[in-house]
């Protein structure tokens, strides 16, 4: 029986690919490997969007990157990029 039967939950068929109302997309074998192999240790979270930053600026041709939780948090982080500028200070707080 799976998590969802168990709790009484249908499936559906996803056909709007990573719509996030249909729980997103299902994540490949390497992907769902990477995340049980990442569960069993604990790390400094700074230091892995550090180099989460180095990885998607390689990637993309940008000058950084930043991993968020999701589309909310990404604007919101835009949002607060624009308003804070080239003034570090006003997110130093976020390197604590």
């Amino acid at each position: 029986m799976s998590v969802y039967e168990k709790l009484g939950v249908r499936t559906v068929v996803n056909a709007k690919s990573n719509a996030i109302r249909l729980s997103g997309g299902i994540m490949r074998p390497e992907v769902s490997a990477a995340t049980v192999e990442a569960s069993l240790q604990c790390v400094d979270m700074a230091e892995l969007q550090a180099a989460a930053s180095k990885v998607i600026a390689k990637a993309t041709g940008a000058e950084a990157g930043y991993v968020a939780s999701g589309a909310a948090a990404c604007l919101m982080l835009g949002a607060a990029a624009c308003v804070a500028g080239m003034d570090y200070s006003a997110v130093a707080f976020m390197f604590l």
